[in-house]
């Protein structure tokens, strides 16, 4: 088996003392080193695949280098993408991640809270597997912790989520981009924070274009519920000739619907999809959450903060990019529809 390198190791090759690779991949090169050492230091350790120990950083910092992870399951399960993300971005900082299931109960939260608290974690990182309101505990508050995926409503404590208002504004623009008027909305659970910040971007994006709000239509969450909800609005007077989903599921089951009532995707009714991170089908146009992105941002916050350099509080909100496929056409006159006065 090869040796692992050691920190002299690194100074041999870079020519410089034991002391500044210590000050270096501590992150205090700063204002001791020069820029071209540090340069020299850095390409070492990567060379020789040099990491510090973290037992050693342990005993010197008085820190565990783990972060314990609050989640519990929602719809689509528990946020997978989210923490495997997470789970990555913690490695790369010499961080290792304990992660407990809460269920969403208040009371399980607490034991779990105790039980990551024994472990002497440095941080902590709450990851929600839809968009919410979370408030955060008074040991939380006490502690460096950044919410992810959900904001704190006071304040207390930094957050990274995505912006789902703009979300729901960018499904809409797309449609009314391409001449759809009459636009329906098929909604899951309208008392979720998520759903109700889509609805209110999509609605915002209709009133904005001057055009008549759109028809809203409760659908539940499953294929099946999509299916009958679009059946619904398709077979009233004035359909719609364009759908916006707010749950992928929703819009698999609107494409089917209108397949029983002989409409195809996109001839004759396209299809936008607000995405919750399953990924159940390449076909559609989706505004995508970017979840890769927040738990990287989200740990890298969390670690700024325990390394001392980010004590103030920050909210901050993802973009929610437009992906374009195939669901989206030009609303076409097809028999049955009623001319458009406009």
């Amino acid at each position: 088996m090869a040796r692992r390198a050691t920190a002299q190791d690194v100074a041999d090759l870079a020519g410089v003392s034991r002391s500044s690779v210590s000050l270096v991949l501590n992150g205090r090169g700063a204002g001791n080193l020069s820029e071209a050492k540090q340069k020299a230091i850095r390409a070492a350790a990567e060379q020789l695949d040099y990491t510090p120990n973290a037992v050693a950083l342990s005993l010197r910092s008085r820190r565990t280098r783990t972060l314990g992870v609050l989640t519990w399951p929602g719809a689509c399960g528990l946020p997978q993408e989210l923490l495997h993300r997470a789970l990555i971005r913690a490695g790369e900082h010499h961080y290792l991640l304990l992660v407990v299931d809460t269920g969403g109960d208040a009371e399980v939260e607490r034991r779990q809270l105790e039980t990551l608290q024994d472990r002497q974690v440095d941080g902590f990182l709450v990851v929600a597997p839809a968009m919410t309101h979370y408030r955060p505990s008074e040991a939380l508050t006490a502690t460096p912790t950044v919410l992810l995926n959900c904001v704190d409503p006071d304040g207390a404590v930094s957050s990274v989520a995505p912006d789902e208002v703009q979300a729901g504004r960018r499904a809409a623009e797309v449609l009314l981009r391409h001449g759809h008027r009459r636009i329906g909305l098929l909604v899951g659970d309208p008392a979720t924070l998520q759903t109700a910040q889509r609805v209110s971007g999509v609605r915002q994006a209709v009133a904005a274009a001057g055009e008549i709000p759109p028809e809203l239509c409760l659908a539940g969450r499953d294929i099946d519920d999509g299916a009958r909800a679009a059946g619904d609005l398709l077979r009233g007077p004035g359909r719609p000739t364009a759908l916006v989903c707010t749950h992928e599921r929703l819009a698999v089951g609107a494409a089917l619907g209108a397949a029983e009532l002989g409409l195809r995707v996109p001839d004759g009714l396209s299809l936008v999809s607000l995405e919750d991170g399953e990924q159940l089908t390449s076909k559609l146009t989706t505004v995508h959450r970017p979840d890769a992105a927040m738990a990287e941002q989200a740990v890298g916050l969390l670690v700024e903060q325990l390394a001392g350099g980010a004590p103030e509080v920050r909210q901050l909100l993802f973009g929610c990019p437009l992906q374009v496929r195939a669901s989206v056409a030009t609303p076409g006159q097809r028999p049955g529809d009623a001319a458009d006065p406009r």
